[in-house]
């Protein structure tokens, strides 16, 4: 019988230290902070990640060239889904970011809907310009 009660309080003993270890591991994460009101610590990759995402919105609105070509292009569905994909990602990573990363990813996003707006626009009003120009009618 004492052998069987060494081993349940042996079980015991590691089982609550394997559950201390874990609640540190937690604790130590940045994603726990953040999620009980802390503030996440700046990751210095997520820059270059929202970065390397925004990059071909900004090609698809013409406002920097084509590395390879040179050449500006204009794609709005392009810039359009590439802002969305830095919306979802604004949205699904509220409470793990830093305040600097917070406010880049804000205005970033913000910044780069309203150029897709104006460019819009003016697509659309060039559009509705081009056929009276056209002799074709």
């Amino acid at each position: 019988m004492s052998e069987d009660k060494r081993i349940d309080d042996d079980w015991k003993r590691r089982a609550s230290e394997e559950k201390a270890k874990i609640a540190a591991e937690l604790v130590s994460e940045p994603s726990a902070g953040a999620a009980a009101g802390g503030s996440a610590d700046p990751d210095p990759l997520f820059p270059a990640l929202i970065q390397q995402i925004a990059y071909p919105a900004l090609m698809a609105l013409g406002q920097i060239p084509d590395p390879r070509t040179g050449e500006r292009m204009m794609d709005l569905n392009l810039a359009k889904e590439t802002i969305d994909l830095l919306a979802v990602l604004e949205k699904k990573t509220v409470g793990n970011r830093s305040p600097e990363e917070d406010k880049m990813l804000r205005d970033l996003v913000r910044d780069l809907q309203m150029a897709y707006s104006q460019t819009a626009q003016a697509v659309k009003k060039t559009a509705e310009e081009s056929p009276s120009e056209n002799p074709t009618e």
